[in-house]
């Protein structure tokens, strides 16, 4: 198969079940695209696959840095290709699967991440700004220049506001044709051919599974992993500090709110993250759709009559 395959979707859509399914049909390995099930010790709250749930399937990309070590969009990049080249010399076939959607981007569209050609001038302005005005006037920035973007990256993580103003700002001062003509050369020179679905849930379906989802977390003992990373007093840019299913239990910690309110808080900010996903996909990337309510051997059909 000379095609790559990509599921993308919102959180507990059901990606992981459908790659697994996929990739016993067509002999694939897995290439997980998640920002948060890189780091070891977090399997829990980032509900990493289990052995008994890969049913074999080797999972790749997981597991790879420590909760206190930095990680960069161009290095998750740069280790996918790697690892699409490995899997594909043992004459595997490859699926992407995940819902961090710039990682997925960042693969899909070969996303440039050289800095032979930034403004440091700009760049300098921009760290004034935020020294001067704060780090939510710096975001507002990004807001303005790419709001689904700025909705991806947390307002603390400066380094990553600045470096995303001047992808946007880049884009903007570009005309169309310019635009359009770079990416038809960049798609001529990629060296895979990428398929990409997108898993579709009914929204309070969705969001039931989601609610269901925290409900088994906590069972599981994602308060334990919140209490590892809150104990270690991690700066505040530090991306697991800002994660979606840790945060949310630190004033629980530090006895400013009650347990079923964290618990609550959690689940709303996990349906508000999963539509911020689906308005991701929707606007960067060109995918098949795929109506998440059919039955799972249903969706693979689907897949592999239009590979």
């Amino acid at each position: 198969m000379d095609k790559i395959i990509c599921i993308v979707g919102p959180t507990a859509s059901g990606k992981t079940g459908l790659a697994i399914e996929l990739a016993k049909k067509i002999d694939a390995e897995i290439i997980s695209a998640d920002s948060m099930q890189i780091y070891r010790g977090l399997n829990v709250g980032t509900a990493k696959v289990t052995k008994e749930e890969a049913q074999g399937i080797p999972h790749h990309l997981i597991d790879i840095c420590n909760i206190d070590e930095n990680f960069s969009v161009a290095e998750f990049k740069q280790m996918c290709y790697d690892k699409i080249e490995e899997i594909r010399s043992r004459g595997k076939n490859v699926i992407i699967a995940g819902g961090t959607g710039l990682y997925v981007n960042a693969v899909v569209y070969n996303m440039n991440f050289n800095e032979e050609n930034v403004d440091l001038e700009y760049r300098k302005k921009l760290e004034n700004i935020a020294k001067e005005k704060g780090n939510d006037y710096l975001h507002s920035i990004l807001e303005n220049l790419d709001p689904i973007t700025a909705k991806q990256i947390h307002k603390n993580n400066v380094k990553r506001v600045i470096r995303a103003i001047e992808m946007a700002q880049n884009v903007k001062l570009k005309s169309t044709h310019m635009v359009e003509e770079e990416e038809r050369i960049k798609k001529e020179k990629s060296k895979y051919d990428f398929l990409i679905f997108c898993i579709n849930q009914e929204r309070e379906y969705l969001y039931n599974r989601i609610n269901l989802r925290v409900d088994l977390m906590l069972k599981d003992g994602i308060l334990d992993e919140a209490r590892k990373i809150y104990d270690m007093k991690l700066p505040n840019n530090n991306t697991c500090m800002q994660a979606i299913g840790y945060k949310e239990f630190f004033p629980y910690f530090e006895g400013k709110i009650t347990l079923e309110e964290a618990i609550d808080t959690l689940k709303k900010e996990t349906r508000h993250y999963a539509k911020r996903q689906m308005t991701w996909f929707n606007n960067k990337l060109q995918c098949i759709k795929l109506d998440g309510s059919k039955p799972r051997n249903e969706l693979v059909d689907e897949i592999l009559k239009n590979v």
